[in-house]
């Protein structure tokens, strides 16, 4: 089956700046993305202000795929759509094994099981070591969704500093980004399955909630 995302022929996504090698395109994406990354919590406040949003409800699919929007929207013309194909990904840190993502039908199901929950906690009711345990296995529940066909990881972690600043537990941003790849193969680490492990990815939590 064709990738519909890909540029015929190639192994690059099809883009928004006629990019058609695949390190040029990484560079670029990282480039925009770190710009428009400073600007989307501004943005996507000023969004639900203009919409009277209240809380109870700011914090469902359609904040996620707006985020996905905002940072993705200068490279991909879909952007903060759902993706319509399976994916897998060799993981090095699973020995090259993938993470069972959602197929594109369950997506919205899957997403709204898991965003359920996030909402449905009483967050601020424990010590910060648990609702950093509690808070990694929700947001790893809902990466391991992975919705987009790029950009899961750095759209889940906005959608979870943005939540964590709305519910009283600030997180240190800078912390996150500065050690992503560690974010990302913590999140990884707790989406496998029966073999999930929590513990990396709750602990960084911590770190960043404290130094929040």
């Amino acid at each position: 089956m064709r990738d519909p995302y890909l540029l015929e022929g190639t192994s690059v996504l099809e883009n928004l700046l006629g990019i058609r090698d695949a390190d040029a395109l990484q560079r670029a994406e990282a480039d925009i993305t770190s710009i428009r990354l400073f600007t989307v919590d501004a943005a996507i406040q000023s969004a639900d202000a203009g919409q009277q949003v209240p809380k109870a409800q700011a914090f469902g699919m359609s904040r996620l795929l707006a985020i996905h929007k905002h940072v993705f929207g200068d490279i991909y013309k879909w952007a903060g759509t759902i993706r319509t194909i399976p994916m897998e990904k060799g993981e090095m840190i699973l020995g090259g094994d993938t993470i069972r993502y959602s197929l594109p039908d369950d997506i919205e199901r899957d997403c709204a099981t898991a965003l359920g929950k996030l909402n449905g906690t009483k967050w601020g009711a424990a010590g910060v070591s648990e609702t950093a345990l509690d808070f990694a296995m929700s947001i790893a529940a809902l990466w391991q969704v992975h919705p987009f066909r790029e950009g899961n990881t750095r759209t889940v972690v906005t959608f979870a500093t943005q939540f964590a600043e709305a519910h009283g537990f600030h997180m240190d941003k800078t912390l996150l980004k500065d050690r992503a790849a560690y974010v990302r193969d913590a999140l990884v680490k707790a989406s496998d399955g029966q073999y999930s492990e929590y513990g990396h990815l709750a602990k960084i939590m911590e770190d960043a909630i404290r130094r929040g």
